[in-house]
């Protein structure tokens, strides 16, 4: 018997969900992760927290089962934290199917990063039908909860790089999904997190934002379609010396009918017909790459509110994909000199009570505590991107024990100035942080 089927037939070591699931064996006819460094594998969607560093894992061994349609060799690909990994793959198949290596260290590095890490393998069969298969890797355990979230490195200090030009935001906050037939958890607070971002963007610590230089959508009116004119029409009037805000707020989740597919829900969304009525991720690279002129980019997102759909929403027994739409935002929404901060980490949920600001998501409601002058780490009435995130990755966790963990890419200018302040108000103190009350709407992620 071939060792490929015999470490298929075992019932391995417990597999460590996100979601706190009880363990249970890796089905013998779906793909499964090896890491032979750790002895470890993980099955389909799963993820598996590892107390090591991540260093430890250079290479990563995808099983595809024999048995099923043969695949159509050409179509595999693989990426390791959303970057293509074909040419550090080799594949080899035999009586128990398809084996593929995959050499971290090949081909320039892919390494693991502290936090969460996210594989991905697609293919297709003979028939040309798609297959996509995602698995998690966490090593939050092996770096404290203020390191690790992908942005270690920024100086808590940065030199302030000063705004010129004019400032434009496009605001979105969606609470009610009106298309969903009830498989749809409308927000509590997602649209009031918005108005209160826009108020303070027309502050004068802000930046000013005029009314003719600020789009606001909410609920009813951030449909699919108003929300591609916002991005794609209205975001052409900066010019490249002007500052871009990006807020969104709401529900970010895989198409269930299609994991590979990543999408904003709109307030038109139908569950059952997302690529016709959501809004692509995808289509932000173009949005960051072909329509914004503008070289100075913040972008904030909270759309992880754990998957936004009901138990409804793909039948019952379905399985939840592990959700990567927040990982996907930052690669989009990084280039050049811009800032993007996620509420959250891949796959987590984002959480909003009634005791943040009597009302808020808790990632809006310590954003806006920052940059009214709790995160002027320096004191010298500027708040930087950088401050920004370092105060961010503090005071969300200790606010929701550890349970949120708010992301930025390595490569944020973290000099970038988001918020001007009265010298007064510059290094308030921390707050007192409360645990997190998850309202009834949300369900942590797998």
């Amino acid at each position: 018997m071939g060792i490929s089927r015999l470490l298929l037939m075992m019932v391995g070591a417990a597999l460590l969900t996100l979601g706190g699931r009880a363990s249970e064996p890796i089905p013998t006819n779906e793909p499964w992760l090896e890491l032979p460094q750790a002895n470890q594998r993980v099955a389909v969607d799963g993820s598996l927290v590892l107390d090591q560093p991540p260093s430890s894992v250079q290479q990563l061994v995808l099983h595809i089962p024999a048995g099923g349609p043969r695949i159509n060799y050409g179509t595999i690909h693989t990426k390791v934290n959303t970057e293509a990994t074909d040419v550090a793959m080799k594949s080899a198949s035999g009586l128990d199917g398809m084996v593929l290596n995959v050499d971290l260290t090949g081909a320039g590095g892919f390494p693991m990063l502290p936090g969460r890490n996210s594989i991905e393998l697609e293919f297709q069969d003979q028939f040309g039908r798609a297959k996509y298969y995602n698995f998690l890797l966490d090593f939050s355990s092996s770096s404290s909860s203020l390191k690790g979230r992908g942005f270690e490195t920024i100086p808590t200090s940065p030199v302030p790089e000063k705004r010129a030009g004019r400032l434009f935001a496009v605001v979105i906050g969606i609470s009610h999904y009106t298309k969903g037939d009830g498989q749809i958890n409308d927000l509590q607070f997602a649209d009031r997190d918005a108005t209160a971002m826009l108020d303070f963007l027309k502050s004068p610590a802000g930046g000013g934002v005029s009314d003719q230089d600020a789009l606001l959508l909410l609920n009813g009116d951030a449909t699919a379609e108003n929300i591609r004119h916002a991005l794609f029409s209205f975001l052409t009037k900066p010019q490249e010396q002007d500052t871009v805000v990006i807020y969104i707020a709401g529900h970010g989740a895989p198409d269930p009918l299609d994991s590979r597919n990543l999408y904003l829900i709109t307030s038109d969304t139908k569950p059952d017909d997302m690529g016709g009525t959501a809004f692509p991720m995808w289509q932000l690279q173009d949005v960051f790459e072909r329509v914004l002129k503008a070289k100075r980019v913040l972008t904030f997102a909270d759309t992880c509110h754990s998957y936004g759909f009901s138990g409804a929403r793909a039948g019952a027994g379905a399985k939840r994909a592990n959700n990567l739409v927040n990982q996907y935002l930052q690669r989009y929404a990084s280039k050049g000199q811009r800032a993007v901060i996620t509420a959250s980490d891949i796959s987590e949920s984002s959480f909003e009570d009634a005791k943040w600001g009597e009302g808020h998501g808790v990632f809006t409601y310590f954003l806006l505590r920052g940059l009214k002058g709790e995160a002027d780490l320096n004191h010298d009435g500027t708040v930087t991107a950088g401050e920004l995130f370092t105060y961010l990755k503090q005071s969300v966790p200790q606010a929701t024990a550890g349970k949120q963990n708010p992301r930025a890419m390595v490569g944020i200018d973290n000099g970038l100035t988001v918020s001007t302040l009265a010298r007064k108000n510059a290094g308030l103190e921390f707050p007192a942080l409360l645990p997190a009350k998850k309202h009834p709407a949300y369900r942590d992620g797998p």
